[in-house]
C-alpha cells in the first residue's frame, strides 16, 4: 500500500510540475518566439533546447516501461510547437506510468527495475529543469521545492547518480568523505548524510569537510545550480570535480 501511495503522489507531482514547466515555457515563447534564452544550468543550451530535451526525456522514460534495454530518444516533429509538444509528452508520460502501475517491469538507470523508478526520477528531472527555465526567465526566486522532495533528491544523488557516474567512468569519485548536514529552514537538523569516498581511495574514510544547509540549497548545490552552502572554496572545488551528477 505504501508503494502504491508513493507512486500516486509522484504522479501528482509530475503533473503539477509539468504544468508549471509548460507555463514557464509558454511565457518564454511569448518573450521570444524562438525560445533563444540562454540556460545557465545547462551551458550552451537555449530554452528551446531545454524544452525539447525534457519532452524527449519524458517520452524516453515512458518507453522504458516494459523494456529490457535503453530505449531510443524521440525527437520533436518539426511541425510541432515546442510548448504543445512538451504538454503532449508530459501527458503521455503520466498516462503511461498510471497504466503501468508501480510494480510494472522497466529498464532503469540503476537498481529498482520497476515503473516506480521512473515516477521518482521524472519528478526530479522536472524539478531541476523547472528551476533552469525559471532562471532563464529571471524568475529563479519563484522556484520552491518541498523539503521532503529535496531530501529525496539528495538521496537520489548519493545512492543513484554518484555511484552510476563512478561505475560508468565519468567520475573518479571523491578522495575522502563529505558529510551533508541538512537543516530545516529554521536551522534545526533535518538529516545527516554522507557522500562516500571512491572505492580504493588513498584517503580512505578521511573527512574532507562538511556541507551544511537547507534541503533545497543542498539539492541545488549538488546539481550545480547554486554554490553549495557554507562550503570552503577548496572543498567546493573537490566536490565539483568529482562530477557527482551528469
Amino acid at each position: 500500500m505504501r508503494a502504491a501511495a508513493e507512486f500516486a503522489a509522484a504522479l501528482d507531482r509530475i503533473a503539477a510540475l509539468a504544468d508549471a514547466f509548460a507555463e514557464a515555457a509558454r511565457d518564454a515563447a511569448a518573450q521570444d518566439p524562438g525560445l533563444a534564452q540562454p540556460v545557465a544550468g545547462c551551458p550552451g543550451w537555449t530554452a528551446l533546447d531545454l524544452v525539447d530535451h525534457l519532452s524527449g526525456i519524458h517520452r524516453w522514460a515512458a518507453a522504458a516501461l516494459g523494456a529490457e534495454r535503453a530505449p531510443r530518444l524521440e525527437d520533436r516533429p518539426e511541425q510541432e510547437s515546442p510548448v504543445e509538444w512538451y504538454r503532449a509528452s508530459a501527458a503521455h508520460l503520466v498516462a503511461a506510468l498510471s497504466a503501468a502501475g508501480p510494480e510494472a517491469p522497466a529498464w532503469t538507470l540503476w537498481d529498482g527495475r520497476t515503473a516506480a523508478f521512473w515516477a521518482r526520477r521524472q519528478v526530479h528531472e522536472l524539478a531541476v529543469h523547472t528551476f533552469d527555465l525559471l532562471e532563464a526567465l529571471g524568475r529563479a526566486s519563484a522556484w520552491q521545492l518541498p523539503e521532503d522532495l529535496a531530501l529525496d533528491g539528495i538521496r537520489e544523488v548519493l545512492e543513484g547518480f554518484y555511484p552510476r557516474q563512478v561505475r560508468l567512468g565519468r567520475s573518479r569519485g571523491l578522495p575522502g568523505v563529505v558529510r551533508l548536514e541538512v537543516t530545516h529552514d529554521d536551522g534545526r537538523p533535518a538529516a545527516s548524510l554522507v557522500l562516500p569516498a571512491a572505492p580504493g581511495s588513498e584517503s580512505g574514510e578521511a573527512l574532507l569537510g562538511t556541507v551544511t544547509g537547507t534541503a533545497q540549497d543542498v539539492y541545488l548545490g549538488l546539481w550545480g545550480r547554486r554554490p553549495l552552502p557554507d562550503v570552503p572554496p577548496e572543498l567546493a572545488r573537490v566536490i565539483h570535480e568529482a562530477r557527482l551528477v551528469p
